[in-house]
């Protein structure tokens, strides 16, 4: 919660600007800002294959949810990002007006009716945007050595959008856990995957992104608690 007060106070000014760079700069320094104060507190971050996002074309970020700061780091380092987000960031004051400014797609985090609603909406201004798209497939966080189902949405989004789907696995949640305020020094790892295309079998889909974020996500989790020790 107190990034998500600190984010809002920083970056509500620049909404009060037309259009949608100043909320999208100012959202990127503070991301930029907080990865530097982790590194400050010992916490070092590396992103991992940036290159593997297609330069002809804009993908679907697809990524392990482990903590806060997944997006925080990834927009750090990657500035021009569309992001999905679930509608329960809405009940913090004015973060419904930052992320429309933003251009955000918001969806029903329970995975109701709303959520292909809410992709529905966001698809038109995603195609017209040319941005690469960053979706949490499990629809929430996730502690450390577990996970949620996977949801079809980020199959539908590629689908529609015809995009390559880029897994992102990460062992962030191993020194920043989930929704607490405390960092542990180390080495943060995200790393992008090898892309994977949506074809025709949505079962199919999931199951081969599942695997490819699981078992890469358990790799560096292991590496990572060792470092701890």
């Amino acid at each position: 919660m107190i990034t998500v007060a600190i984010g809002v106070l920083l970056v509500a000014p620049a909404t009060l600007i037309p259009g949608r760079w100043a909320t999208v700069g100012a959202i990127w320094l503070y991301c930029r800002a907080m990865t530097g104060w982790m590194a400050l507190c010992g916490l070092n971050l590396l992103v991992r294959r940036l290159h593997v996002l297609p330069d002809t074309e804009p993908a679907v970020i697809a990524s392990k949810h482990q903590s806060w700061g997944d997006g925080i780091c990834l927009v750090s380092r990657h500035r021009e990002l569309t992001y999905v987000i679930g509608d329960h960031m809405l009940k913090y004051p004015l973060v419904g007006w930052i992320l429309k400014r933003a251009e955000a797609v918001v969806v029903d985090n329970a995975g109701g009716k709303r959520t292909n609603g809410g992709l529905d909406t966001g698809l038109q201004a995603l195609t017209a945007s040319g941005r690469d798209v960053l979706i949490y497939p499990e629809g929430g966080l996730s502690e450390v050595g577990s996970k949620k189902r996977y949801r079809l949405g980020v199959y539908q989004l590629a689908r529609v959008l015809n995009r390559p789907v880029i897994p992102v696995a990460t062992n962030l949640g191993v020194f920043w856990p989930q929704q607490k305020w405390e960092f542990r020094p180390g080495l943060a790892i995200i790393e992008l995957l090898d892309p994977i295309h949506p074809g025709d079998d949505p079962k199919a889909f999931i199951t081969a992104l599942e695997e490819a974020i699981e078992t890469r996500t358990a790799e560096l989790v292991k590496a990572g608690k060792r470092s701890l020790r």
